[in-house]
């Protein structure tokens, strides 16, 4: 099969969960046997590796700060039709949001195939101007795309926004995200920055940006209460961001310079390393999660976690975290501490919670469900009677 592929979070190897999981699905389904064009916003760094994986990509020429790239690469539709055209897919995917969807529209029209929309994140609790911008053009957009499908990461979404927005319930489907499970369950040596530190540690491993590092902030939190009974028990916060500052700041101000370390960014095939050395693994989250690939990566990695309920979180890793209040530090910190306590119901959640991974959350599972969606809407759609004979009166039916 044929796929022209539209995102703007396209990595290989890159550290943000919507970049890791195009990164893995694309991977995935070159191993399948298809043939992939992608149309991204910039970084030609990767072209040596895409050429090596046999993954074709144009990257469209961007100015400026990333957080302004979907916009440009979106003016871009007419170069994504003229490349659709020349390429001739078999069915177009348009990954992330209304941005690739609208450039997927484009090309529809242009090339005559199939579209499925696969949305990862959508949240009205907006931080920025930047994201409340994008949000409210997901509003208006999404229901105004042309798709034959659109997957959504989590019900939540569906519930809250594609089915109130208007979207046809019948092109909707729930794929979660995915994460490539084996690389996270085989057995890494500790991550030697860590392991140099002694052990009793909790991680958190993923990019600072604003949201993210609001959650994180309570878990710095939940920290002042854990070291007052546990004072051997450290917190490493792996990742870069331009956050990072406020949570420096904020543990200063708590004085946890000896229970809370930066440890900055860390090349992605060293994260299963990071986790590793982590007896616990932390998320919290300062908004609606969806489906979390940081989330799934612990989980896939065999670790006890501690994930704030909120979204898409509690229906992800079912019985297998605890589940504290969201953005409640004396939550956090109750359930961290029951975890320190009690090594053998680390041990039993960190087991169940590689099974679920392993079930439900396999990259290999999740590109063969987009697989069958491709063939769905590749399959001509057979006339209703009353279409039938409109058509017969007009003479468009031989007899």
């Amino acid at each position: 099969m044929r796929i022209f592929f539209i995102t703007h979070t396209y990595s290989i190897g890159g550290s943000g969960g919507g970049e890791q999981f195009v990164s893995n699905f694309l991977q995935q389904m070159r191993r399948n046997g298809h043939e992939i064009l992608v149309f991204t916003a910039g970084g030609k760094e990767f072209t040596k590796k895409e050429k090596k994986l046999g993954i074709e990509v144009y990257h469209c020429p961007t100015l400026g700060h990333h957080a302004f790239h979907k916009f440009e690469y979106a003016l871009l539709a007419w170069k994504a039709a003229s490349l659709a055209k020349r390429f001739k897919p078999d069915v177009i995917h348009a990954q992330n949001d209304a941005f690739p969807g609208l450039i997927g529209h484009f090309v529809k029209k242009a090339t005559k195939k199939p579209l499925v929309l696969a949305v990862e994140y959508l949240s009205e609790q907006a931080v920025s101007l930047n994201l409340k911008a994008v949000f409210a053009i997901n509003r208006f957009l999404l229901p105004k795309i042309n798709f034959d499908a659109v997957v959504s990461w989590s019900s939540f979404v569906v519930d809250k926004f594609f089915l109130p927005w208007g979207i046809p319930k019948k092109k909707i489907h729930i794929i979660p995200g995915a994460v490539d499970v084996e690389k996270f369950s085989k057995k890494a040596s500790p991550y030697p920055k860590l392991f140099e530190r002694g052990m009793n540690w909790i991680v958190s491993a993923k990019p600072l940006h604003s949201t993210n590092a609001a959650g994180i902030s309570y878990i710095i939190k939940a920290m002042a209460i854990v070291v007052k009974k546990h004072p051997g028990w450290k917190y490493a916060i792996v990742g870069n961001g331009q956050s990072k500052a406020m949570l420096e700041h904020l543990v200063r101000d708590l004085d946890l310079k000896e229970n809370v370390f930066f440890f900055g960014a860390v090349p992605n095939e060293k994260i299963p390393s990071v986790y590793a050395a982590a007896d616990i693994v932390a998320h919290s989250f300062a908004f609606k999660a969806t489906t979390s690939i940081a989330l799934m990566e612990s989980m896939a990695a065999g670790k006890a976690i501690v994930a704030t309920a909120s979204g898409e979180v509690a229906p992800t890793v079912g019985d297998t975290a605890l589940l504290p209040k969201q953005k409640d530090a004396k939550s956090i910190a109750f359930c961290l501490i029951k975890l320190i306590e009690n090594p053998a119901l680390r041990d039993e959640l960190g087991k169940k919670a590689q099974l679920r991974a392993k079930k439900l959350y396999s990259i290999k599972s999740i590109a063969a469900q987009f697989e069958e969606i491709y063939k769905k809407v590749q399959r001509p759609r057979i006339p209703t009677l009353s279409e039938h004979r409109a058509a017969s009166k007009a003479g468009l039916f031989s007899r």
